[in-house]
């Protein structure tokens, strides 16, 4: 069975996840990854090598990510090609990217050896995104 290459990305935020030692368990719920039963982890990807690095969610995944909000924790990962994971609360999200009806778009920049900067329809993000084992994984 072929690899899909969402898989081979999602994959690959995950493995560098799991060797921060801190994850007990993985379950795969679609659209989320659940990590130690308690926190729920949606990851986007892009291929591009360079960045900037656009994201899209669709209305349907904004509903989503609105009511799991609500029940749980909720971590976005943004698979940035082969350069790196920016990761990032929901609550982070919403400030930067507030739900609508339509399709949002998201871009992650990042000059050489620098910090990801995170841009959304209603503004940037003013902290810098965390590793995800800084969520509580």
């Amino acid at each position: 069975m072929a690899i899909k290459k969402q898989e081979f990305y999602e994959g690959a935020a995950l493995h560098l996840l799991a060797r921060t030692g801190t994850i007990a368990g993985i379950r795969y719920e679609t659209p989320f990854f659940l990590l130690n039963e308690h926190l729920l982890v949606l990851l986007k990807y892009r291929t591009k090598g360079r960045s900037p690095w656009g994201f899209t969610f669709t209305a349907d995944e904004q509903a989503v990510l609105e009511e799991q909000a609500s029940l749980a924790k909720i971590v976005i990962g943004l698979v940035c090609g082969g350069d790196g994971v920016v990761a990032f609360g929901y609550d982070a999200y919403r400030s930067i990217a507030s739900p609508r009806k339509s399709a949002i778009h998201i871009a992650c920049y990042r000059q050489h050896g620098e910090h990801y900067q995170v841009n959304g329809p209603d503004g940037m993000l003013l902290t810098a995104a965390q590793p995800m084992h800084r969520y509580g994984v």
